[in-house]
């Protein structure tokens, strides 16, 4: 077992055992305490301990409530500069997803979690950091060193650490990026840090997390000198899916169709093409969490490999097994006096197979977040249809679609089948107008 190397004391006089270095940067280094639930952020001497007690004190008074980011504590006693904050246990930085051996990168990928996780963690990292500009608060420093994800290949927490570039609003002579990471008008001094940097940053991380590859380091930047990836990170070389500009194009990594899809390339376009030069035309991170939750949305697992792939595929891209048989289950909206709404804009289509489908409050209630994720409801393919079965807390009705005013059923935690096609879930109330699953095609 490694032994605690150094011990630091922090303002209330609570002594912290540092075990292992889990982060490091231009700042200082990032490590975690003994017993695993504190990190300690130590910046190098020539630090600011007075800046930083102030920058923490403006931390301790925003309201993070509800927020998956690690909160400070305490600042350290002197000689030290830093801080203790909260902290998981079993976690570690997502850059660990990005360090791909040479070598069985599809076992590799599949030990790691699979597509699907990633899409997921990603999503949650963005909601922290969307839930950060909520509060109207900037986090500025995006990386790979600074978002932590479970260590196990099933579990999918995202955390933002390292609070201490937190502001309201930043001025360009003190903006702070990590290379690799910073929008061109922060790398450039012409602005300080804002949500659009912040969003070029998050853009950055998704494509680099998918792909493996950093979307400004193509062919022609790889092969070429060290100054050319300085220009590429500062946006003054074309990204490798430039629509006009080839020069950068990218033969490594994983294919972005693979593990994006069309509508989160289209983001990164948006984002590292038309803004470069114009941040407003940048996606939020706000259209990045919404597209990455869909894409995880629209994926299925592999029953040879058990890797996940995007449902438009015919096989599994990792092992060519043929893809499992898929049901439609559509998310539409319902009005108790008008049924389903003809024309409302689609609120997506998911693919049931048969390891079964859950529905968080995220697509059943529309509701964003943590809170966003708690399961309401479970569907099953079974012998005699589908098998529908609420959680602990929750209820639900099934109706056909042809009869839903006249026939309802509840539906409890002990579940319920009905057919496979014509009928719908009802999410809420009946007198409501609501969200409703629609299962397979409309009788």
């Amino acid at each position: 077992m490694q032994q605690p190397i150094r011990q630091v004391i922090d303002e209330t006089g609570a002594v912290h055992a540092l075990s292992r270095r889990i982060g490091a940067g231009g700042q200082g280094e990032v490590w975690l305490a003994e017993g695993g639930r504190r990190i300690v952020k130590l910046f190098h001497a020539h630090g600011d301990s007075e800046m930083l007690r102030r920058q923490l004190a403006f931390v301790r008074r925003l309201d993070l409530t509800g927020l998956h980011v690690a909160r400070p504590i305490a600042v350290l006693r002197p000689p030290q500069v830093g801080y203790v904050a909260e902290f998981l246990d079993e976690m570690m930085p997502i850059k660990a997803l990005l360090e791909a051996p040479r070598e069985g990168l599809l076992r590799w990928q599949l030990d790691s979690g699979g597509l699907r996780r990633r899409l997921r963690l990603l999503a949650h990292a963005g909601e922290a950091l969307l839930g950060l500009h909520g509060r109207g608060v900037i986090y500025a420093d995006v990386s790979h060193n600074n978002v932590f994800v479970s260590v196990p290949p099933d579990a999918i927490e995202a955390w933002l650490i390292v609070l201490d570039s937190l502001s309201h609003a930043s001025d360009p002579r003190r903006a702070i990026h990590t290379p690799g990471y910073g929008a061109p008008e922060v790398v450039s001094g012409d602005a300080g840090c804002t949500t659009l940097s912040d969003a070029w940053a998050f853009a950055v991380l998704v494509w680099q997390t998918l792909t493996l590859t950093h979307p400004f380091v193509g062919d022609f930047v790889d092969g070429g000198e060290p100054e050319l990836e300085e220009e590429a990170f500062a946006g003054r070389l074309p990204w490798v899916r430039h629509s006009t500009d080839g020069r950068n194009v990218c033969t490594s990594g994983l294919p972005p169709e693979l593990v994006l899809a069309g509508r989160l390339i289209e983001l990164a376009r948006r984002t590292f093409e038309e803004g470069v030069t114009d941040r407003q035309r940048r996606p939020g991170v706000a259209e990045w969490v919404d597209r990455l939750h869909a894409a995880a949305d629209q994926t299925v697992s592999c029953s040879g490999c058990h890797g996940t792939y995007f449902v438009t595929e015919a096989g599994c891209p990792w092992c060519e097994e043929p893809r499992p048989s898929v049901l439609p289950v559509r998310i539409e909206r319902w009005h108790p006096e008008k049924g389903l709404i003809e024309g409302a804009v689609r609120l997506g289509q998911l693919p049931l197979t048969a390891e079964g489908l859950v529905l968080p409050l995220r697509i059943t209630r529309g509701v964003p977040g943590v809170t966003g994720r708690q399961p309401h409801l479970e569907l099953r393919p079974v012998e005699r249809g589908i098998q529908v079965r609420t959680m602990p807390g929750f209820e639900a009705r099934v109706a056909p679609i042809a009869r839903a005013h006249e026939e309802q059923h509840l539906v409890s935690g002990r579940g319920r089948v009905v057919p496979a096609n014509g009928w719908m879930v009802l999410f809420d109330e009946p007198g409501q107008p609501q969200r409703v699953a629609v299962l397979g095609r409309r009788a």
